[in-house]
């Protein structure tokens, strides 16, 4: 095979080697990033001062 034969192969070859690559790993980052929020478990954190308001406001306590 001749020289600007084989270069073209290459070069067509990274034509299509490039965009598939790019998607794969853009496929594969928005998987982790579902799987990661998947693993996230929601917290709640009560303030001392909110809960104690709150008890006092609640006619159901007195």
């Amino acid at each position: 095979m001749s020289t600007p034969l084989l270069l073209a192969l290459a070069a067509l070859l990274v034509l299509i080697a490039v965009p598939a690559s790019r998607d794969l790993l853009n496929a594969m980052r928005a998987e982790s990033e579902r799987n990661a929020k998947r693993r996230l478990v929601p917290v709640r954190i009560d303030d001392d001062r909110d809960v104690r308001a709150r008890r006092m406001r609640d006619p159901h306590d007195r």
